[in-house]
């Protein structure tokens, strides 16, 4: 997500030809974020690149561009509505094209790949069945001696990367909770909690995304000083459990108050064990439940908000 000005910078058009063409010819809806300010999404700079292209290099007219934009959107649509598995062929064969692009550490291509799916779905729905099915994709294949190592980290990192750029700029409301999300020092997989971050910050929440490797000493200042009022931790190796609850409990001794998520393979013996701490699954659904009747009824209530 994007403000007009590096919207503008992304794109190399001047800011006043994207709001010419926005409110002229509607083919981008930017939201707008908590201070009234314009917010492009990933999918509304792949449209604005199109037509510049179509444009420029083309030597269309802004007018026949945005028609023949519209058209192709409108029989994709009709495709999508009419067969959804041919939606979910296309992620396959996007899948298939982006873990060949990162294995080959072309890192135009595959952004340019990921740019196409921002395009044509929600970003949140992309993270959900592209890129994290990919990244789990090329985690097995180095856990399996098919990639090396270089891969590997050359992969991640883009991915995550793409990540980062969205969950940075989401707008977010003061008065709802902060949350700390983190995988404890000698947990390397941390994709389950970028979706998880990825889902709260979409919802307004603060996320303090501290990723994966975490050392968990001086993890308590640090919640006093945000003020967290949440902590999302995801764990696959359950030999770290014991590690992590002895911390949890430290950090019930000094915020008592404070709720817990977790989530991952390693953390499922530990559900139901405290009220305050809750197992939650890979399940939208579930997250949605929890996020609804757990973690907003922390919100608080602003001053200038009575």
């Amino acid at each position: 997500m994007y403000s007009i000005k590096k919207a503008a910078e992304l794109v190399d058009l001047p800011v006043v030809t994207i709001r010419a063409w926005e409110n002229r010819y509607k083919i981008i809806e930017p939201v707008r974020s908590a201070g009234g300010h314009r917010i492009y999404s990933e999918a509304d700079i792949a449209t604005l690149l199109w037509l510049k292209e179509a444009t420029t290099e083309k030597h269309m007219k802004i007018g026949e561009a945005v028609e023949l934009l519209k058209n192709r959107m409108n029989e994709r649509l009709t495709v999508q509505t009419a067969d959804y598995s041919a939606s979910a062929y296309g992620y396959h064969e996007l899948a298939d094209s982006l873990y060949g692009e990162l294995t080959e550490f072309n890192a135009q291509r595959s952004h340019e790949l990921i740019d196409l799916a921002f395009a044509m779905h929600d970003y949140e729905e992309v993270f959900h069945r592209l890129l994290a099915p990919v990244l789990y994709r090329i985690g097995e294949a180095w856990e399996n001696g098919e990639i090396t190592v270089a891969q590997e980290h050359f992969a991640s990192q883009l991915i995550e990367q793409r990540f980062t750029q969205i969950i940075r700029i989401l707008p977010t409301r003061p008065e709802l909770p902060r949350v700390l999300a983190f995988c404890p020092e000698g947990e390397l997989h941390h994709m389950g909690l970028i979706l998880f971050s990825l889902f709260l910050r979409k919802k307004g929440l603060e996320v303090i995304y501290l990723g994966a490797n975490t050392p968990l000493d001086g993890l308590l200042p640090l919640i006093g000083k945000k003020q967290i009022e949440a902590v999302a931790i995801s764990l696959t190796d359950s030999r770290l459990l014991t590690a992590v609850k002895q911390w949890i409990a430290s950090c019930r001794s000094a915020f008592p108050h404070m709720l817990f998520v977790l989530g991952g393979q390693g953390t499922k013996k530990e559900s139901g064990q405290h009220p305050n701490i809750f197992h939650l699954t890979g399940v939208l659904s579930d997250w949605e439940q929890w996020c609804q009747t757990t973690l907003l009824k922390k919100s608080r209530v602003l001053p200038n908000s009575l």
